[in-house]
């Protein structure tokens, strides 16, 4: 019973409720999501990777992208990350269409851990359980988090970002290896969640974090639970205090160094407990196209615009995709900053006092000596605005230039996270904050209020009068003013104790108004659309070969025809996007692509898919045929149509062969020689002894048997020669003839050969990724060291006191 009355209360029950009903179409209406990533990169990674387990397979690799790619080390497909073991449970009990629909109960699962990691942190400033949710709510219900909700990796990596700063700054406080080993699993956690730009934010912001409050206690300030006392500063002090304040700086270094070391622990320990999921993941990036440097322009793709700060207070005042009408610049969901009405005034209400330094009393840290941490709070929120403008300021520019990692990723905008949590943070403080208004601040209330009922009556009629081409600010403005409105009729009712109803009516106010924002942000559609038959038309067509759609056509369809920016109901069947079989849906239906939608690729891939369109009719042809391409998919004006190729197949062999000594030399010989690739392979960097002289002799090949991570083919030749496999190459493959191990040669610039010699003979080809096994190792060993230090320190039952 007593565990029953503290669900149902503040704080836990309104935040674990409302991302429920937010998904409540989806959860009960049996709906998927399906908008983007979940529809061309989610669901197929997912369901290759768990029919592979269930045939007793780990999912190495991928044989149906990209002519082969990898899926362990693809980092966002995240298979390692525990939360999304129950989309292995799901496809084993009801296939992919189950599947699909437990992407909607993990996202709501995350929403939920965001909120309540948030509660707990704000619990830990000694702060009240109406803060508590509050700002859960405006965290986890944020723009930023639901906009972005069916961005699976962003949504799992962000939820721990709360739970993070909490154990940091519990190590702060305590430096034990308890406190270690917790932010040391969070942090794993993260790692595994499968997004390494959050995560990298959140290791930067958790970084800044921990040395504010190792900086604080090296002072010897007051705690969040005011355990502490601030040390006498008085030049007066007695002698013996002087002499001790000879060494204040020295131990202050020395603590902050302590606190760093066991910050760098924890993040050490992190990463080795994600080894097997980071390890891969850096071989993969080391040959991806961000190996180095993403291209500038790539780079700041996503720069938040400066208009969208009006989304602080009217989200939709540019309008939204969810009715069809966003007009703005980018895409809605990138620039979603939305935290509500009510804790965006809190906000400014902290802000204002502690310009005037009006200290309140109360049993919290903050309205404590509250003035550093609330200009920390604020800093941070500053400086992540400015890095989120991205391009439309010169700092992000020159980080670019001179500052190690802001090369890697895209969409500057995604930055504004450490101003999403900080804000949501001083929410909570201005909720105890909150007083009833006397005086001058009576009058301003009342002001404010009878100013917001004036803004709401003006658009109403402004809208009414304009009938439905009136713009989208008007609407949104009008739902602003009646959210403000609220709010006033809040704080004229506040009393001096409030009462339970009128917290309840706070909770409320600020879920209804958090709801509303994102409702609809995350479309869902019925379970057909990922469990339909397969597409009988390329089925009988492909063969043994691939599909192949040009980049252009590719990016039409998904950006002009089915997934604009400016609706999520562009008014087509969303099932033609399905019989489409744009890649990565083509998994789905087992088709093997050309193409490829991961966000890694090979670099050597990534160039020659750049430069497959500009090159002449003749030469296309010729790589299309070392692609192994059987059939064509095009765009005729909205019409999409399949054209089958002459017969291909994944293997040739090939006599005569051409040695070169670079990339570049492989990749001129390929693309703007005079080579006839029907009897000739470009080899690359292939030793003297097994170039072979051009002849015209034959040879047979026959796939004997294939599954996920490796290939067996019988090979018959009149003599020795070069067995050419139209899949990428890529370090893990390894290669048998006959049972002896021999060398892969990289072919015709982006592919793989083995030298086979005259007479039948059996090849084979198996992925066997070093760095894999190396990563389970290393994480196995991180498990068991973390299993035997929380068992020795009885952290199982105390993990989240």
């Amino acid at each position: 019973m007593k565990l029953f009355k503290r669900i149902f209360r503040l704080p836990y029950f309104p935040i674990v409720v409302a991302p429920v009903i937010l998904f409540s179409t989806h959860l009960f209406a049996g709906k998927a999501l399906f908008w983007g990533t979940p529809a061309l990169q989610f669901v197929p990674w997912w369901s290759w990777a768990w029919e592979t387990i269930l045939d007793g397979h780990m999912p190495l690799w991928n044989p149906l992208l990209g002519m082969g790619a990898p899926l362990i080390a693809n980092y966002q497909s995240a298979i390692f990350y525990p939360p999304n073991w129950l989309y292995f449970l799901s496809y084993a009990l009801g296939s992919v269409g189950l599947m699909a629909w437990m992407q909607s109960v993990v996202v709501v699962l995350h929403l939920v851990w965001a909120g309540l990691g948030m509660a707990v942190l704000v619990r830990r400033f000694g702060l009240s359980r109406l803060a508590q949710t509050v700002s859960g709510l405006a965290f986890s219900l944020s723009g930023y988090l639901v906009a972005r909700a069916w961005f699976a990796s962003i949504n799992a990596a962000v939820a721990w970002l709360p739970w993070i700063m909490l154990f940091s700054y519990d190590l702060t406080k305590k430096r034990s290896p308890g406190s270690v080993l917790k932010l040391g699993l969070v942090i794993g956690m993260q790692l595994l969640a499968g997004h390494a730009q959050v995560a990298w934010y959140t290791l930067l912001l958790g970084g800044m974090w921990t040395a504010f409050w190792g900086w604080q206690r090296s002072n010897k300030l007051q705690t969040p639970e005011g355990r502490e006392k601030a040390p006498s500063a008085s030049i007066d002090a007695q002698p013996e205090n002087v002499h001790q304040d000879e060494f204040a700086g020295q131990r202050r270094f020395y603590a902050l160094i302590g606190t760093g070391f066991n910050f760098g622990l924890a993040t050490l320990l992190g990463v080795g407990l994600a080894a097997v999921q980071l390890i891969p993941t850096a071989v993969y990036l080391m040959q991806s196209q961000r190996a180095g440097a993403v291209d500038m322009e790539f780079a700041l793709n996503y720069s938040f615009w400066p208009w969208r700060f009006i989304g602080i207070l009217v989200p939709d005042f540019f309008g939204s995709p969810e009715t069809g009408d966003f007009w703005g610049y980018g895409n809605y969901w990138e620039d979603a900053i939305y935290i509500g009405i009510l804790p965006i005034l809190l906000v400014v209400g902290i802000l204002m006092n502690s310009i005037f330094k009006k200290e309140r009393k109360s049993r919290s840290i903050v309205i404590f000596q509250r003035f550093p941490f609330v200009l920390f709070l604020f800093l941070i929120i500053f400086v992540s605005f400015l890095f989120a403008l991205g391009k439309n300021t010169p700092v992000y520019p020159w980080l670019y230039e001179h500052v190690p990692t802001f090369a890697m990723f895209q969409a500057p905008t995604r930055i504004s996270i450490w101003a999403i949590f900080c804000l949501a943070l001083l929410a909570g403080m201005g909720i105890d904050n909150w007083r009833k208004p006397v005086g001058r601040a009576l009058y301003w209330t009342r002001l404010g209020t009878a100013g917001a009922f004036a803004i709401t009556l003006g658009a109403g009629l402004a809208f009414f009068a304009m009938g439905d081409v009136s713009p989208t600010f008007i609407s949104a403005t009008a739902r602003a003013g009646v959210l403000a409105l609220g709010v006033g009729v809040l704080a004229l009712n506040r009393g001096e104790k409030p009462p339970m109803g009128w917290r309840w009516a706070v909770v409320a106010w600020v879920a209804m108004d958090l709801l509303v924002a994102g409702w609809g942000l995350n479309p869902g559609i019925d379970l057909f659309f990922y469990t339909r038959p397969q597409n009988e038309e390329i089925v009988e067509i492909i063969g043994e070969g691939r599909i192949f759609i040009s980049v252009e056509d590719e990016d039409k369809l998904k950006y002009e025809r089915f997934l604009r920016f400016d609706s999520f109901n562009p008014g087509k069947d969303w099932h033609s996007l399905r019989l489409a079989s744009l890649p990565n849906l083509n998994v789905l239906d087992g088709f093997p692509s050309a193409n490829n939608f991961d966000p890694f690729v090979p670099a050597r891939y990534a160039r020659w898919m750049e430069t497959l369109q500009d090159v002449d009719s003749l030469k296309r042809e010729q790589l299309l045929d070392l692609m192994g391409v059987s059939v064509l998919e095009k765009l005729n004006c909205s019409e999409v149509y399949f054209e089958p190729r002459r017969k291909s197949s994944q293997l040739r062999w090939v006599p005569c062969t051409v040695s070169v000594e670079s990339e570049d030399d492989a990749w001129e010989q390929v693309f703007f020689g005079e080579i006839n690739f029907e009897n000739t392979v470009v080899l690359e960097g292939a030793e003297p002894a097994l170039i072979q002289d051009c002849n015209s002799a034959g040879g047979q090949m026959k796939i004997e048997h294939q599954n996920l991570n490796s290939l067996q083919i019988s090979a018959n030749a009149d003599s020795a020669g070069w067995l050419v496999d139209s899949n990428v190459w890529y370090p893990g493959w390894q290669a048998t003839v006959d049972g002896t191990r021999v060398d892969i040669q990289r072919a015709n610039y982006l592919f793989r050969a083995v030298y086979v010699p005259e007479g039948e003979h059996s090849v084979k080809f198996e992925y066997r990724p070093f760095d894999y096994y190396i990563g389970m190792l290393i994480s196995f060993i991180g498990i068991g060291s973390s299993i035997i230090v929380a068992r020795k320190l009885r952290l199982f039952r105390i993990f989240l006191r």
